[in-house]
């Protein structure tokens, strides 16, 4: 069951945040995707009963502010219906979602099955399906990803998608799921940074500080728990 559903968690969420990437900016994909500790808290406060302590609720506030910062600019649009009228933005937001739900469907596996067989079912049985929803609707662009010119970009993609992986599901064996996700998120800075230098994206500035705020919203959440 928690392999069927980590399968299908994954499969959804890294589509939708490929599909964000390629298409939009990823100074602004980075800062939304950082919101999956919220999504990681509230069911768990639903399910268990227990509400995020003072220092908890502290974190949602500063990752929402950090979400609010991403809608000024033109860029954003000025609003939060703007800015999530953007589709990199609106993918983003429902990669996080799925990234939250995952995040407690990965611990409760890998207590059960241990970290190394959970790792290798999941993910194995995610590549399957993901090699046949690609052979079935898009087969040349399967094909071009294994031309010289992009494979090395394929294989560094799958070398640091397994390491990240694989050091985040033994984390969550003696973290909770709320812990380890939200010290993953920081990577949203390290994705406005590279959306300016890389890809010379537009309003980095106001975009950091926006990240920055998301960021410490997700240190908080790590704390209150």
């Amino acid at each position: 069951m928690g392999i069927a559903a980590s399968m299908l968690l994954v499969t959804a969420m890294s589509g939708l945040l490929a599909r964000a990437s390629a298409r939009g900016d990823i100074s602004i994909v980075g800062p939304v995707y950082a919101l999956s500790p919220i999504f990681t808290v509230v069911p768990d406060a639903l399910l268990s009963g227990t509400l995020p302590s003072p220092l908890g609720w502290v974190g949602v506030s500063l990752a929402v502010a950090g979400t609010v910062g991403l809608s000024r600019g033109a860029a954003g649009g000025g609003s939060l219906r703007a800015l999530f009228r953007r589709r990199d933005a609106l993918d983003a937001l429902l990669a996080a979602v799925f990234l939250g739900m995952l995040s407690a469907v990965d611990r409760w596996g890998a207590l059960a099955l241990g970290p190394p067989s959970y790792l290798v079912s999941s993910h194995g049985a995610t590549a399957v399906l993901t090699m046949a929803i690609g052979l079935g609707r898009t087969p040349a662009a399967l094909r071009a990803s294994l031309a010289p010119p992009n494979l090395l970009t394929v294989l560094a993609h799958g070398v640091l998608g397994v390491t990240g992986t694989a050091m985040q599901t033994s984390a969550l064996t003696v973290a909770p799921a709320s812990y380890v996700n939200a010290v993953r998120r920081l990577s949203g800075l390290i994705a406005v940074v590279l959306g300016g230098t890389l890809f010379r994206e537009a309003e980095v500035g106001r975009r950091l500080t926006a990240a920055v705020l998301a960021c410490a919203g997700a240190v908080c959440l790590l704390l209150a728990r």
